[in-house]
């Protein structure tokens, strides 16, 4: 099957002016934003490669924008939709930052109304009015507001109103809008901070919830790896790629799930296996390449069902399916299959575990949930958003009993993580956080790969100038805090435990065993949960 080719944006204009308009080549009914910098200064083409619109369920429309220096045009949808793109916040950090007309989302007819948009002023306008919001709701469900996060916010607001009266002048506006935005961010953030402790302290110790990593090395690695692993978690994932097991077909080798289900014997730490299907070129053995979609999804399913029959008295929880409504990616080793196609692979590969093991607690794992995997670019034919994905599942009937996401790093501050996690709340089913991961240093490490969900992402540091222990602690304790308030999500796994990690620096222990600061602060974190009363 020929791929969907894909188109990035095109640098359509060449221009050494700042604010070169693009009246002459925009569309007929087209929106036209200007974004300048925290300085007032129009941000540079390249620092708008990520600019995108998404729907309020947070699922991205495939655009063409037309960017000069500070300058973006486009053609909008019909239905109400949010503008965004990372930008750099002095005395926050470089994250993602949205326009959504005060929660209700831009359309064309309330465009209309405004005109041109100075981005950085409706940035600082839309958090503030998500802050108000969401005070309004802790107040209304009994959450104390700390007073330092009500200055904040007062603060945030007396600015915007200064940035208001200054909007004749657009630098000077962009300027101030930028320190009412620092403001409302860090407020943000402390509210759902907040509501999650208050939350906690009033539903108490949940017994049965899973404090998971994976534990790839448990049987090879030293034993201080052992010793810092069984110190903190409750839940082990254990690899059962199908390129490591089966690399020559028909010869199978469990050897490396088999050592680490022994090294964990006389602990009371369940296991999961991860992933039964998960077609990546490196998870995917050379004899399973290049084939149809008939052959791979049968190939799979034997797959699915040799592992379950194999291990379904010692593992009794399966990542299923791994990440499939964005894979297989790659002409060059496996033909790209539609969406269709990946949700029938899905239900097959369901059902087979099922008729395997029917006491089997299957998981359909899942990872950018911002697709930001093909933000801002047209898509191939088997890529979707996660939710879509999950909608196509539940009208199909799919049986399974949770729902897996991954949460790397990607430029998000922890209100956004929130807002995004509570879209998939809607499908009625258990979450699990299978994997968490961020970085505590900016040091670069060769050959490593910084995923955050979609290229650069993991690099844009949540708080200051740059990743470190304390802030790899701080998110941390606040992302396993919000999950843990939520009654629908019973499980939070972190990857990996020690660095060398998978994300550079995002183990909770250095390669040397040491603890970093997010090992300690995420030990007493644990510790006062599972206190009984």
């Amino acid at each position: 099957m020929e791929k969907t080719a894909i188109i990035t944006r095109r640098d359509w204009i060449t221009t050494s002016g700042a604010g070169v308009a693009l009246s002459a080549s925009a569309p007929e009914q087209s929106v036209r934003c200007s974004i300048l910098d925290h300085r007032g200064e129009p941000v540079p083409v390249g620092a708008m490669d990520r600019f995108h619109i998404c729907d309020l369920l947070l699922r991205p429309s495939p655009i063409d924008p037309k960017f000069a220096p500070g300058q973006a045009v486009f053609a909008p949808i019909d239905k109400p939709f949010r503008i965004s793109l990372p930008l750099r916040v002095p005395g926050f950090g470089h994250v993602f930052v949205y326009a959504d007309n005060r929660g209700a989302g831009h359309t064309p007819a309330t465009l209309a109304k405004t005109g041109d948009l100075l981005l950085n002023y409706e940035f600082a306008a839309d958090r503030l009015a998500t802050v108000r919001r969401l005070a309004g709701e802790c107040r209304s469900s009994g959450v104390v507001i700390p007073a330092a996060v009500e200055r904040q916010a007062k603060t945030a607001a007396e600015l915007l109103q200064k940035a208001e009266s200054a909007r004749r002048d657009s630098a000077a506006c962009a300027r101030t809008a930028m320190e009412s935005l620092r403001d409302s961010l860090w407020a943000g953030e402390a509210l759902v901070f907040e509501r999650a402790k208050q939350r906690i302290a009033k539903q108490g110790p949940r017994p049965g919830f899973l404090f998971g990593c994976n534990a790839f090395r448990f049987a090879t690695g030293p034993g201080w790896y052992r010793t810092r692993f069984a110190g903190l978690f409750n839940y082990a994932t254990l690899p059962f790629y199908r390129g490591q097991v089966e690399r020559t077909r028909g010869q199978v080798d469990y050897s490396r799930p088999e050592a680490i289900l022994n090294a964990l014997a006389g602990r009371r730490i369940p296991v999961k296996g991860h992933t039964l299907i998960f077609l990546v070129p490196e998870s995917t053995p050379a004899w399973l390449k290049l084939r149809s979609f008939g052959e791979t999804k049968a190939l799979c399913l034997s797959h699915v069902r040799e592992a379950i029959s194999r291990y379904r008295d010692r593992v009794h929880v399966w990542d299923v399916i791994n990440e499939a409504h964005v894979q297989p990616d790659g002409d060059n080793w496996i033909a790209g299959f539609t969406c269709q196609q990946n949700v029938e692979l899905t239900l097959a590969a369901l059902g087979a575990a099922r008729d395997t093991d029917p006491t089997c607690y299957r998981l359909v794992n899942n990872t950018g949930t911002w697709t930001d995997y093909y933000m801002g670019r047209k898509h191939g034919l088997w890529q979707q958003s996660v939710y879509d994905y999950l909608a196509m599942l539940k009208d199909a009937g799919a049986g399974y009993e949770a729902v897996g996401l991954q949460y790397y790093h990607s430029g998000r501050d922890v209100l956004e993580f929130e807002r995004n996690l509570e879209t998939f709340r809607a499908f009625g089913k258990p979450v699990h956080l299978t994997e968490l991961g961020i970085s505590s240093s900016s040091e670069d490490v060769p050959k490593s790969e910084w995923w955050g969900g979609g290229i650069g992402g993991a690099r844009l540091v949540w708080h200051g100038d740059k990743f470190t222990e304390e802030s790899q602690a701080d998110w941390f304790e606040q992302v396993y805090t919000i999950a843990y308030s939520k009654p629908w999500i019973v499980a939070v796994s972190s990857w990996d435990l020690a660095d060398p990690a998978f994300i550079p620096h995002g183990g909770f222990v250095k390669a040397d065993g040491s603890p970093k600061e997010s090992y300690g602060r995420l030990s007493a974190l644990l510790g006062k949960w599972r206190e009984t009363p």
